[in-house]
């Protein structure tokens, strides 16, 4: 299908792509003592399971009929994690693609306005690509790829293959992080693997070497190979991009393959800065990961941090489909894949921090 997008600007004819690139990945992630486990996060104030009424927005009232039809809605994959490979504790990784081509089915006849793949598309080797992209061809919606840590489980001179195959030499300029707008609400893509020792860029691996080495000597538990960050110039840019949608009084989703939030074995290896940035601004309601395979949820100063399962992990299948409503998120969960909703405040009820310089 021949899909437009408004995307950074340009439009983008094809099936639109957003990537995160993989890291060397290994056992699964856990969340540290301080972080909330899945089970803690359901009764969060905040997060209410989908079998019950979402809980009134404190601002604004919102026109019932309004509150029963949702924006817009898309379809949430995360860690497929194909291989051709036999399955290694739980992880099975030749069932994936099958596991996958039900999901697309099944999300076909749902009709979400969007897919995103939150990363993590492939474990390993570049000749995985070819089973799995087309399997996610066969959706009428367009995918939006995030990159993941195995996304770039290759030999270095592959790893810009990786972004051609999912489009992302052309979206975001080719730096995996990009943004755009649906209704209202914007989608911020990040790069978390951008300052990482998998990165392409010899300096940005440099940088990935040099946090990593701090990080350990402090005995930070995020401080694993398969971790990386989304470093400076990327913070700068969604900086202004959420200063922008603040300014246009957009509500805004943040998407990354890792974990800002609460602190674990997975979490970026810059977390603190970037969730330093997203809290100086009101128009940041969600920010959507996967890279932890056993998912989670949290919520920090009325931003709803929700890791997805991994669709790698068990027999069992796990994705997800999100609802937009003014006044919540509502996400249905498929196979292990967790039901709930997500409030979310107005805008005008949180001041705007201050700007990065």
């Amino acid at each position: 299908m021949v899909v437009e997008e408004k995307l950074t600007g340009r439009p983008l004819t094809s099936v639109l792509a957003l990537v995160a690139v993989a890291c060397l990945g290994l056992p699964g992630c856990r969340p540290s003592a301080g972080g909330q486990s899945t089970a803690q996060a359901t009764r969060a104030a905040q997060a209410a399971p989908a079998n019950q009424a979402a809980p009134a927005a404190p601002a604004t009232p919102t026109a019932p009929a309004a509150r029963n039809q949702p924006v817009f809605t898309f379809g949430v994959i995360a860690d497929v994690q194909y291989a051709d490979a036999m399955p290694q504790g739980n992880r099975y990784y030749r069932d994936s693609a099958e596991k996958l081509k039900a999901c697309v089915a099944h999300l076909a006849t749902l009709k979400p306005d969007f897919v995103v793949n939150l990363g993590d598309t492939v474990d390993r080797d570049l000749v995985s690509y070819d089973t799995v992209l087309p399997i996610f061809e066969q959706l009428p919606s367009p995918v939006y790829f995030v990159l993941g840590n195995h996304d770039h489980n290759m030999p270095l001179a592959q790893r810009p293959i990786v972004l051609k195959k999912l489009g992302l030499d052309r979206l975001g300029g080719g730096k995996g992080y990009y943004d755009f707008a649906r209704d209202g609400w914007r989608l911020v893509v990040l790069n978390g693997y951008a300052i990482s020792l998998g990165a392409v860029a010899p300096d940005a691996r440099k940088a990935g070497e040099a946090i990593l080495a701090d990080l350990r000597q402090k005995g930070a538990p995020n401080a694993q190979s398969y971790n990386g960050a989304v470093g400076p110039d990327q913070r700068r840019w969604l900086d202004r991009t959420l200063a922008n949608a603040d300014d246009a009084r957009e509500k805004t989703i943040v998407i990354c393959h890792h974990p800002a939030y609460p602190v674990g074995d997975c979490t970026l290896l810059d977390h603190d800065e970037v969730r330093a940035v997203l809290e100086a601004h009101r128009s940041v309601v969600a920010y959507l990961c996967g890279h932890n395979h056993s998912g989670g949820y949290a919520i920090k100063d009325g931003i709803h941090y929700l890791t997805f399962m991994g669709m790698i992990e068990t027999k069992d299948t796990a994705y997800a489909l999100a609802e937009v409503y003014p006044d919540r998120l509502q996400v249905t969960g498929f196979g292990r894949e967790q039901s709930r909703v997500l409030a979310i405040s107005s805008p005008a009820a949180s001041p705007v921090g201050a700007r990065l310089r």
